[in-house]
């Protein structure tokens, strides 16, 4: 954490609460949300999934809160996302497709819905040139993840 956000540490929960909520910058907002992680797990995934199921703040902001809460409650996030109405940035399109890679070589017993495989597929097709650029290690992880499931063709 930096220097000047340490003061985060010696907020009580109801203020931390409030930055979280007011999104008041991308790295006290994220370091308020860690924070309440480390404090009361439940309140920091409900504020977290507010932000991703309500697109607030900007696409980096939406990335960690995606890393954060999608540690809590894996299926819950996914399914966030896959009900989700705004389209996905590419930040935390390439940070899905990374957590989902990772889960994959992991063994852990997360359920990723087709519906949500398609739809980060059809949304890294729609991105431009420059844009798939920026996470093509993600997607690249992402499709040989697909290819061991056996939900892509080699």
């Amino acid at each position: 954490m930096d220097e000047e956000l340490v003061y985060i540490k010696e907020l009580e929960t109801y203020k931390l609460i409030e930055i979280v909520q007011d999104i008041l910058g991308f790295e006290e907002t994220s370091a308020a949300l860690l924070e309440l992680y480390n404090r009361d797990i439940n309140i920091a995934f409900e504020l977290g999934i507010d932000i991703l199921d309500n697109n607030k703040g900007d696409d980096y902001l939406q990335a960690i809160v995606f890393d954060i809460i999608y540690d809590i409650k894996p299926n819950r996030t996914l399914d966030s996302i896959c009900k989700r109405k705004a389209e996905i940035g590419v930040v935390l399109l390439g940070d899905i497709m990374s957590e989902m890679s990772i889960d994959y070589y992991s063994s852990t017993e997360i359920e990723i819905p087709d519906k949500l495989l398609y739809m980060l597929l059809r949304r890294y097709s729609s991105l431009s040139k420059y844009e798939q650029e920026k996470i093509i290690n993600y997607y690249i992880e992402f499709e040989e993840f697909l290819k061991k499931k056996g939900d892509l063709e080699s």
